[in-house]
């Protein structure tokens, strides 16, 4: 049914990610699927904006999401997941990853928490599902495990 599952990760999340990417796990199992995680950088690309980010700042946030998205798939993977760090609008980058790699399926987490940002515009998971060319899976209501101290 499908062989490349696509997983966006906001690494500001990871315990939501989590969650996500064990049901994207379940799905490959099932079919046994490949699983690329993708994650977005917020772009620069207003002129007014970009002005004043110095390269430095861009390189430290790279590196910054690098090493975020490493450390998730040590915390998170039992199996090996090909992944890659996209910068710029997230529903846009992760359409285009799934295109490029040529996805079957997306998952992506729709919190309904965030009403407010969907009266000013569309969320992420909207956005990708109405653009993307493959199945868009969107989860709602996953339960998030209290992290322990």
């Amino acid at each position: 049914m499908f062989k490349k599952i696509l997983v966006p990760i906001e690494v500001d999340y990871p315990e939501t990610a989590a969650a996500v990417y064990q049901r994207a796990v379940t799905l490959a199992g099932c079919c046994g699927a490949e699983i690329k995680l993708v994650s977005v950088m917020p772009g620069f690309g207003m002129p007014l904006v970009a002005s004043y980010i110095s390269e430095d700042i861009r390189k430290n946030a790279k590196k910054r999401f690098t090493e975020s998205l490493k450390q998730f798939i040590k915390d998170h993977c039992s199996q090996p997941v090909t992944y890659t760090l996209r910068t710029g609008k997230n529903w846009e980058e992760i359409v285009k990853a799934a295109e490029e790699w040529a996805a079957d399926l997306i998952v992506v987490y729709h919190n309904r928490k965030r009403e407010i940002n969907e009266v000013f515009s569309q969320s992420c998971s909207q956005r990708v599902a109405d653009h993307a060319t493959c199945s868009v899976l969107r989860l709602r209501r996953i339960k998030i495990k209290a992290a322990t101290s």
